[in-house]
Formats: C-alpha cells, sequence, structure tokens
C-alpha cells in the first residue's frame, strides 16, 4: 500500500505493529504530496503565470503538510516507531511521469482528488481501529482519527470543493481571463 500523506504514515505503522508476529515497521514520512503541492505552486509563481493567489495557496498546502509530517514524526516516535528517511516517497500508483504544469481548476481539482483519497483511506482505517477488525483494535488511533485529523480533512476538502466549484462557474463566464484573474487575486487574500 503506498502511502499519499503523512497522516497515513502512522496508520500504516500502527497497522503493521499490530500484525501478530510482525516486528514493528520501519517506514519513511511520505514527502511527495508535500513535493507536489510545492512544485505546483512553482509552477504559478514563475513570470509566465504569475499567479500569486494560486502559488500561495499550494504553498500554504505545502507548509501544511510538512507541519503535518513533523507532528507525525513525533507521534510515531512516542509511540516506539522508528522512520526510516533513506528510500523513495514515490507510490506504486504513481508509475507515471507526473504532470506539475496544469491549467488553474485542473491543478486545485487534482489537490482535491489527493485530498478525498486520503479522507477515505483514514474512514477504511478508523472502521478498523474501532472494533470491525479484531485484528487491528486501537482505541488510540481511533480517537487521533476522529480528533485530529478528520476535523483538519473536513475543511481542507471543503476548501478546494468550494474553489473547485466557484472556479468551474467563473471560467463558464463570458470574460473566463477576467474572472480568473480575480479568482486569483481573491485567493491572495485568502
Amino acid at each position: 500500500m503506498s502511502v499519499d500523506r503523512p497522516h497515513q504514515l502512522h496508520v500504516q505503522v500502527w497497522r503493521h505493529r499490530h500484525r501478530r508476529g510482525v516486528p514493528p515497521a520501519v517506514r519513511q514520512p511520505p514527502l511527495h504530496p508535500l513535493l507536489e503541492y510545492l512544485l505546483m505552486s512553482t509552477h504559478y509563481a514563475n513570470y509566465e503565470k504569475n499567479r500569486p493567489g494560486f502559488e500561495k495557496l499550494f504553498r500554504g498546502l505545502s507548509d501544511d503538510t510538512w507541519k503535518d509530517a513533523i507532528e507525525l514524526i513525533k507521534y510515531i516516535t512516542t509511540r516506539g516507531g522508528e522512520m526510516n528517511f533513506g528510500t523513495s516517497a514515490l507510490g506504486e500508483e504513481d508509475a507515471d511521469a507526473p504532470n506539475f504544469e496544469l491549467y488553474e481548476l485542473q491543478s486545485i481539482a487534482k489537490a482535491l482528488d489527493m485530498e478525498k483519497k486520503l479522507a477515505v483511506e483514514a474512514i477504511r482505517i478508523h472502521s478498523e481501529a474501532t472494533r470491525k477488525n479484531s485484528k487491528f483494535h486501537d482505541p488510540e488511533i481511533s480517537y487521533h482519527l476522529e480528533h485530529e485529523f478528520m476535523p483538519k480533512q473536513r475543511d481542507i476538502i471543503r476548501k478546494l470543493a468550494g474553489y473547485t466549484t466557484d472556479l468551474s462557474s467563473l471560467l463558464d463566464g463570458p470574460d473566463s481571463s477576467l474572472s480568473l484573474f480575480l479568482f486569483d487575486d481573491y485567493l491572495t487574500k485568502q
């Protein structure tokens, strides 16, 4: 299973630590989404695109992912887990060459898809942690997902979904270039 965001890492370590007969897993913090957001932000911060609002949005997502990775490392090591920084952070499903030079609507939709995949995985892990799977029952992980992870994830998804809907309706209007400029200006002020 690949790791899409730092929040998934503690779930995977937890799952591997609680399998009978398997020693604690050595995992790495997934820095791939962090780098994707960072590359998407630099795409909009150049002189050709000049979209400071989109740059700010993706830079903020990258910074938040970095902070979450640091907190995750602290959480994992507090629980006795180990981190491995020596292997690749790319997942198996990322075999294709990634494209970070997307149009504005496509880039927000890509970020929304990444966040939704993470939320679905977190819900699946939460259901396993709440006694639906007797091998993986862990109330601490369940509590952590409910109170630390899900509220942040909900807010990020709601914000990106709103941006996607708003930008999509603005681009369908008569003067899409002006709408895009105003939307970028709106993102700058957020």
